[in-house]
């Protein structure tokens, strides 16, 4: 039987790549459909629409308070957590 370990350094760096991708290509602002709306429910901790999302209000809205001494707008706030989140799962 050989001894068969999962390639976590290749999962870390193609995660990474996709984090700098994102990074690269992230919206200054908001954009078309419901983007406009998470971020601004994540700001005023909101319902966006049934069934409203609370783990991404809840999860967007503590990353606004986090990043806030950065000096960035909370568009980018908002859309660097969807950024990290989309990488992590990549």
């Amino acid at each position: 039987m050989t001894d068969y370990r999962p390639p976590y350094r290749s999962a870390v760096a193609a995660g990474l790549g996709v984090l700098v991708l994102y990074i690269l290509t992230l919206s200054p602002s908001t954009a078309m459909w419901d983007a406009s709306e998470y971020i601004a429910t994540a700001y005023i901790l909101g319902i966006p629409h049934p069934p409203g999302n609370p783990l991404f209000v809840v999860l967007g809205r503590a990353w606004i308070v986090l990043l806030s001494p950065l000096g960035l707008s909370v568009a980018v706030r908002v859309n660097l957590m969807a950024a990290v989140t989309s990488a992590a799962a990549a």
